[in-house]
């Protein structure tokens, strides 16, 4: 009778330990996250990330899940451990275009994974080796103050070259960039402020010259 007794207290202490160790484990899985987009709410993968953290079950895998996050640019991690929460400042990487509907740039060139955005972006498509001539053109465009010229879209191949797409005219730039053509559609612009009329087609691609088309 003793023996059994004995063996019944060596049982329910084995348990009792046992039950120590895993309740306390899984607490330890458990974190309060609280993310901070300081660049503002624009991209599909923002609304993804908080559940994919929440799937983590350290402070490292954490941290490796954003730094995974090829949008974000600067992210800060401030953890308080006996309250196991964590606080999550996150700054976006600001797309300048998307190329072939499969990566978004930003302006220094930076690639990340394409994602469903607020935004309206600049949509370029073609076989384009040298990305700088993308931002080249956009720059030129967009930065003229006398016809305020939005980029809707690039569109590049071998044959017709560069056209661009604005909200207000098509401009085909051709196979060529040079400084002398960038130059030329300054010049055209203000000719097109004085004049204030905007033809559908401003044409550069020519040798000795711009050609408007102001047909429909």
């Amino acid at each position: 009778m003793r023996l059994l007794k004995k063996l019944s207290m060596r049982l329910c202490k084995k348990i009792f330990l046992t039950a120590c160790i895993l309740i306390p484990s899984s607490l330890l899985a458990d974190y309060e996250i609280k993310i901070s987009f300081e660049s503002g709410f624009e991209f599909e993968a923002q609304r993804e990330l908080l559940p994919t953290l929440q799937k983590e079950r350290s402070r490292r895998g954490i941290e490796r899940v954003i730094k995974e996050q090829e949008w974000i640019k600067d992210y800060s991690l401030t953890y308080i451990p006996f309250e196991k929460k964590i606080f999550i400042s996150i700054k976006n990487r600001t797309p300048f275009f998307v190329l072939n509907k499969e990566y978004f740039y930003d302006k220094n060139l930076n690639r990340f994974k394409f994602s469903t955005t607020s935004k309206k972006p600049i949509m370029v498509n073609g076989d384009i080796d040298n990305l700088n001539k993308i931002i080249v053109l956009i720059d030129l465009i967009q930065s003229s103050k006398l016809i305020e010229f939005e980029v809707e879209s690039i569109n590049y191949n071998f044959v017709s070259g560069w056209d661009v797409t604005t909200d207000k005219t098509l401009i085909r730039f051709g196979e060529d960039i040079s400084n002398k053509k960038l130059d030329t559609f300054v010049d055209t612009v203000n000719y097109l402020y004085e004049i204030r009329k905007i033809p559908s087609i401003i044409d550069m691609r020519y040798k000795d010259g711009v050609a408007l088309n102001y047909g429909k």
